[in-house]
């Protein structure tokens, strides 16, 4: 049962037409945040509407989920910021057009007009132009122009923009030394690491690795390579 529900949490391509890239600035309003129970740990997302400077138009912004593997959290990252959110703070959210989530549905929210999720959402403060609030860190393809915007944004940073996926169907591909030792832990699935830039290859970017994980014989995760306390765990105290 729990595996079950680990794969479907994991299998999250956008599941609408493809989406577009978007940098949105704005003024936030009617911030909602959710934590709820989800068999066997807790789910954190937000969600609020975005009014875009110069034309005004409005966007619904929503999160991406945490994404479960195991007994680990492999992302999102909620930074912990404080936010006086009945302010109405300027935001930054940098994300794709639609909803990244699978099933595309958001809580009990009815999902219509123009809606972005957030790949990373910035605060405004009164002396900062913005703070990192929340960072997603699962990595799946979006489409091309998606895909060269967030792995730019993710360039040369770490935490709280490593990221996680699935080994097979990233789109950066893998530094040769990260090559080495996932040919050497060929059942690892998923991965831990870091986006650096690179002329070594035609896309410009590519993944270092931090952990390798996958299942042992019994179908329990396990870490084949890299320190298994560097990964948080998901939080399963109902």
């Amino acid at each position: 049962m729990r595996t079950s529900l680990i794969l479907i949490a994991l299998l999250a391509p956008l599941a609408q037409g493809a989406p577009e890239p978007v940098e949105l600035t704005g003024t936030a309003s009617g911030f909602r945040a959710y934590r709820d129970w989800q068999s066997y740990y807790w789910r954190d997302d937000f969600q609020f509407t975005l009014k875009e400077d110069g034309a005004g138009k409005t966007w619904r912004i929503i999160s991406r989920e945490p994404t479960p593997a195991y007994h680990w959290r492999m992302g999102t990252t909620l930074t912990g910021l404080k936010v006086d959110w009945s302010k109405n703070p300027r935001v930054k959210v940098v994300g794709v057009s639609g909803v990244d989530r699978q099933p595309a549905e958001f809580h009990d929210l009815k999902l219509e007009g123009d809606i972005a999720t957030a790949v990373v959402l910035y605060v405004e403060g009164p002396d900062t132009k913005g703070h990192e609030f929340y960072v997603n860190n699962w990595f799946h393809s979006w489409d091309a122009r998606a895909d060269a915007a967030i792995h730019k944004l993710y360039a040369g940073k770490k935490a709280p923009y490593d990221v996680y996926g699935f080994i097979k169907g990233q789109v950066a591909p893998f530094s040769k030394d990260a090559q080495a030792l996932i040919a050497k832990h060929q059942g690892a699935k998923m991965f831990h690491g870091l986006i650096r830039k690179t002329k070594d290859n035609s896309f410009g970017y590519e993944i270092e690795l931090l952990h390798l994980v996958g299942p042992d014989k019994g179908g329990n995760g396990v870490v084949f390579f890299g320190d298994p306390k560097t990964i948080p765990f998901l939080d399963g105290k109902k």
